[in-house]
């Protein structure tokens, strides 16, 4: 299916199909004491996407398609002073998944939700969140308990706007998210406790991923994935307001009956036996707005250690960007830019693993392509947010990605899926022996008709490398969606 099918596509969903999507969690307001309030939301996504994938050698699949997809959640919140309890229903339904898109590989998301679901109409009702909120059962602690959302790096508010900004947009959900484009997303089902004091905030998790992104049997509990965690985030006194530490640590356990091994050893695996330990730090920086003008900063680091299969795990991942904002200027231009590097593997046959392991990330959120993923890849970027009205924002980067070690591979995915099978939530292509793997520009737009409604649209243009040329028979990949959301 071409282009011009997946707009005529796209406009029949605008016309006939409901709702916008919020893209976080909405927050129910706070409740008077010794009241209680009942907040009700109904929010419907519906998008078409269109892949031109590289083309693949010939015998290969099928590169250029297109598919539409609604997501309709319905859920309510009953808030009371020292308690809240949440509970979502979600209803997914796919049509025109490509049946015959593989070669070498997926080409295209597409191709991997039609894997998942052996089908090319997939569908499914599932309940999205289940969580009861206890407030103040000491003073500052909140403990939660049940099915919920999380995103590491994004616990809580930072209450500064700047470095609120930049820690959603590029710190939260970069190892443990919810997948929140994909279509069927993921939960937690677990334990959240959450201690807050006027100079620190702390937070620490114990739970299990729900299945979901692209598995269409979403919302199971995944009982053989685990994860435990903390977070510790102060602003330092001599630093005043411009800066936000935060440490965390993270330990994820995985022995899943997953028939895949994506690494650079070939060796075979019936089972999954990953046990990763990963620590950092992060440091958000902002200043305040002084005529208009406001810069930023960020660094992130976090090494790993533990067992992969039968290998020792020791692997590291930086990232260092910085920005500026000219708030008093047409259109508010927010210009960004940075670097990551994301360690691989540089002997598959040694016994130690050093590829970056990324668990369970929200990968498009640093990825927009979802081309790669965070192991064994070097991110050289640039960014550009404007604001040309109230109501629309738009976005533009230039990606320039290369894998950090020509002898592991390359990497996508945005972690597990299914309890059970041959999806790890990982996978990989040959890196040919070349680090160069593609120039990535994408364009992204949001606009705001009104309170409840919204469009979205997206396009990205991926120039494939070196180590796309040894794979594939063509270099350019076009990537693009349009997205109606509307909300109640």
């Amino acid at each position: 299916m071409g282009f011009r099918a997946a707009l005529v596509l796209a406009t029949l969903l605008l016309t006939c199909v409901a709702p916008p999507a919020a893209r976080a969690q909405a927050s129910a307001p706070p409740a008077d004491p010794g009241t209680a309030s009942t907040t009700w939301t109904l929010r419907n996504w519906s998008r078409v996407e269109w892949w031109r994938f590289f083309e693949p050698p010939p015998g290969g699949g099928d590169h250029e398609y297109a598919y539409p997809v609604n997501r309709l959640q319905a859920g309510v919140r009953r808030d009371g002073a020292r308690y809240g309890l949440t509970a979502a229903l979600q209803y997914v339904q796919f049509g025109n998944l490509p049946a015959d898109a593989v070669g070498p590989g997926p080409l295209g998301l597409g191709a991997v939700y039609f894997g998942h679901a052996g089908r090319s109409d997939s569908r499914q009702v599932y309940l999205r969140y289940l969580h009861l909120q206890l407030k103040d059962l000491l003073p500052g602690v909140t403990l939660q308990v049940g099915r919920m959302p999380y995103a590491s790096g994004g616990e809580d508010a930072s209450g500064h706007p700047k470095i609120e900004a930049v820690t959603l947009q590029r710190v939260a959900a970069r190892l443990v998210g919810e997948f929140e484009w994909s279509i069927y997303q993921r939960g937690y089902d677990g334990v959240r406790v959450d201690v807050v004091r006027r100079p620190w905030r702390a937070s620490a998790v114990a739970f299990s991923p729900t299945q979901g992104g692209f598995e269409d049997a979403a919302g199971l509990m995944m009982p053989d994935v685990r994860v435990l965690g903390g977070t510790f985030t102060v602003r330092p006194v001599a630093l005043g307001d411009v800066a936000e530490v935060q440490a965390f640590a993270l330990r994820y356990s995985d022995d899943r009956e997953v028939a895949a091994r994506p690494d650079n050893t070939g060796r075979a695996a019936a089972g999954v036996d990953v046990g990763i330990n990963t620590f950092g730090a992060t440091l958000v920086a902002a200043s305040s707005a002084v005529e208009g003008r406001q810069w930023d900063g960020l660094l992130w680091l976090a090494g790993q250690t533990g067992s992969w299969y039968e290998q020792t795990h020791r692997a590291f991942s930086i990232a260092a960007e910085a920005g500026h904002q000219w708030g008093a200027a047409r259109w508010r231009p927010w210009l960004r830019g940075g670097v990551l590097w994301a360690s691989g593997d540089d002997d598959p046959t040694d016994d130690r693993h050093g590829t970056f392991f990324q668990m369970l990330p929200t990968v498009r959120r640093y990825a927009q392509t979802a081309l790669y993923s965070q192991m064994n890849s070097v991110d050289v970027f640039v960014q550009a947010f404007a604001r040309p009205t109230p109501s629309l924002a738009v976005r533009a980067d230039v990606h320039r990605v290369g894998l950090a070690d020509a002898r592991d591979r390359w990497y996508f995915g945005s972690g597990a899926t299914q309890s059970r099978g041959s999806q790890l939530g990982f996978s990989t292509r040959p890196s040919s022996g070349r680090t160069d793997l593609a120039t990535i520009v994408e364009l992204s737009g949001d606009y705001t008709l009104s309170r409840r409604w919204s469009i979205n649209a997206f396009l990205g243009v991926a120039r494939g490398g070196e180590v796309v040329r040894r794979s594939f028979a063509g270099r350019t990949m076009t990537f693009g969606y349009l997205e109606n959301v509307l909300q109640f």
